[in-house]
């Protein structure tokens, strides 16, 4: 046991140093902890108080009054549009080609202009085509004569004495008679294809409607294969393709089985510039079968185009709806506010603010329908509502609306 001791003693002595070190460590450490403690103590009472502060500033807010406007929900007339994305095409194109061949004699048209129906497009030269319905002239002339002659000959023949001639000589006569017949049939349709040929020589325009580019000037050769001349594409009307889901489709057949004849749907354009096309459209073609592929029903309206706003291969978007609105609960768009909860609005009720979560239908006009949540005639807060919270006290300053025959600056702001 001395021995032990002995070497207790020996080995603290040797290491006096670690001790202290030790010591320090357990101060610094002490310190730190409360030094940690200090400043969570000192943070909580800074939030305390921050807080105190934003409830007094809360309860000042509430207690201030705030200025705002309001209006009263009710029921309105509302008929927002279906849109859709619809092509233009035109209900009639022609492409103009050459039947026979020849020289460009004349173009007589000009390159983008509006030609009408039956109007000289292109003069091929016609002097071969005329030749040629001359000589038809002339082998029908022919042919004709031959003809009477033959049935000349066989009349006398028919009529002489049987022992005079034989029976292989009248058939001959009779068959020289009908040949003569056919030959003037045959010349008959040469002439016909003569005149044919030649009025080809006249490319005239067999729709009215705005001609494009003209391929040939005048002396180039043409003839059929070279296909295409020019083309053209009728202004007015027009026509717009789109499609329709299976359920507006089955929507919209439902509206037009109740409508009378002055309701129904409407059919509007809306412009690439955003404006509103000043026609409206007729129902012209609803096909027959859905498309499998997207479950969509193609759909033609036709359009008059008197100002030829309207070009073919153009987009626009269709707008459907009905042609009488119906009455909805609605408010103005601006009253309404979100967050993470989502749609709401402030309510006016005995001069305090009641915060309301709704329901939202369809918008329209500045207007947006409300589907649950306010009832007609409840008062809602349109401007100055981001200064408004859940019970602030409202100061309602509407707009003075001036009585019949009394200037606007004699008419009082009132307030509730």
């Amino acid at each position: 046991m001395e021995e032990m001791n002995a070497e207790q003693v020996q080995v603290k002595t040797k290491h006096p140093v670690a001790g202290l070190i030790g010591t320090i460590l357990l101060a610094a450490v002490a310190f730190a902890l409360g030094w940690a403690v200090r400043i969570i103590y000192t943070q909580r009472e800074a939030n305390a108080e921050k807080e105190a502060v934003t409830a007094q500033q809360m309860a000042m807010a509430q207690s201030r009054p705030v200025s705002v406007e309001t209006t009263k929900a009710a029921k309105r007339d509302m008929n927002p549009p279906q849109h859709f994305m619809g092509h233009i095409e035109p209900i009639e194109e022609v492409d103009l080609r050459a039947q026979i061949d020849g020289t460009i004699a004349e173009v007589a048209f000009k390159e983008g202009s509006m030609v009408k129906e039956g109007d000289l497009l292109f003069q091929i030269d016609a002097r071969v085509y005329e030749a040629r319905v001359k000589q038809a002239e002339a082998a029908l002339a022919k042919a004709k004569a031959a003809s009477e002659n033959a049935d000349r000959y066989y009349a006398r023949i028919s009529k002489v004495d049987k022992r005079s001639v034989t029976e292989a000589e009248i058939d001959q006569a009779y068959a020289n008679m009908l040949e003569a017949r056919a030959a003037i049939a045959q010349c008959e349709a040469d002439l016909a294809n003569a005149n044919i040929n030649l009025g080809y020589t006249r490319i005239t325009a067999p729709i009215s409607g705005r001609i494009g580019q003209s391929l040939l000037k005048k002396g180039d050769y043409v003839a059929p294969s070279m296909g295409t001349l020019a083309r053209i594409v009728q202004m007015d009307p027009v026509r717009v393709v789109f499609s329709v889901s299976d359920k507006l489709y089955l929507e919209g057949k439902k509206l037009s089985m109740k409508a009378s004849e002055d309701e129904g749907i409407r059919a509007q354009l809306q412009l690439a510039d955003g404006t509103i096309y000043t026609h409206e459209g007729t129902l012209d073609f609803v096909n027959n079968e859905m498309d499998s592929a997207t479950a969509s029903l193609s759909i033609r309206y036709s359009f008059p185009n008197p100002g030829q706003d309207l070009l073919a291969n153009a987009y626009v978007s269709v707008l459907l709806s009905a042609r009488v609105p119906t009455l909805r609960l609605a408010i103005p768009s601006n009253a309404v506010l979100a967050n993470a909860t989502g749609d709401y609005v402030f309510v006016c009720k005995d001069g305090t603010a009641e915060r309301r979560i709704v329901k939202m239908g369809d918008r329209q006009m500045g207007y947006v329908e409300i589907l649950s949540g306010l009832e007609e005639g409840e008062e809602v807060v349109t401007e100055g509502v981001v200064n408004v919270s859940e019970g602030s006290i409202l100061k309602v300053i509407n707009p003075a609306i001036p009585a019949e025959g009394v200037p606007v600056a004699a008419v009082s702001v009132t307030e509730e």
